[in-house]
């Protein structure tokens, strides 16, 4: 990817963020990135390409990273499961460790990535199948091993509840400064995985043990 459509995607960003994916105006990405809409229109095509490839260009290379932290987990535990605990840190760890720096102290992608989600676009059943469905599904048999193969049912209501989780933690951040009353410091990558990972893991673990009802 060559300079100007980088920049193109870190002004396209803040656009989302600001407004979501229906509300961000083409016009004032081509401004905030300095370059005109046909720029726009050939690196990238209309606006649900330009925002597909935003998540691409931030998100293929962390599944990257996961998936190789799987692949050594799983060979250390071999024959037994990876501990759930592990799997979570793997999923959570690679992503906000990456997206919460003090180079991206605004958060600029984990809000767009949020509201987009929150937004529920016709697209995101395609990006789904395009940029995550392989490494969820990676995750789901990891995650299903590490509980003792809890039903289908479960697995579908924590799968659902862990992305939640997730896509809270991105979409809510800058709360915590607020919730924390400045005693929180949102750059700490460390203290945020450590409390989401136990919060994830506990929710899993209580819901696989969680009784059929009559």
């Amino acid at each position: 990817m060559n300079q100007t459509q980088i920049r193109i995607i870190e002004a396209a960003e803040i656009e989302f963020a600001e407004h979501g994916f229906g509300g961000a105006s083409i016009r004032e990405i081509t401004s905030r990135a300095d370059v005109n809409v046909a720029a726009i229109n050939y690196h990238f095509g209309t606006k649900e390409d330009l925002f597909k490839q935003m998540i691409r260009y931030r998100i293929e290379p962390i599944n990257n990273e996961r998936i190789k932290l799987l692949d050594a987990a799983e060979k250390e535990n071999k024959p037994s499961a990876v501990p759930l605990e592990t799997v979570i840190d793997i999923i959570v760890r690679p992503l906000l460790s990456k997206l919460i720096t003090e180079e991206c102290s605004a958060f600029h992608f984990m809000k767009a990535m949020g509201k987009a989600m929150g937004e529920e676009e016709r697209f995101m059943k395609d990006l789904y199948e395009d940029c995550l469905k392989e490494a969820l599904s990676r995750f789901a048999k990891a995650i299903s091993a590490s509980l003792g193969e809890p039903s289908f049912e479960k697995m579908v209501y924590g799968m659902h509840f862990l992305s939640s989780s997730m896509v809270g933690a991105m979409l809510q951040h800058t709360r915590l400064e607020l919730m924390g009353q400045g005693k929180i410091d949102l750059n700490n990558v460390n203290e945020l995985v450590d409390h989401l990972v136990a919060f994830i893991s506990g929710g899993l673990k209580y819901l696989e043990a969680l009784p059929p009802r009559n």
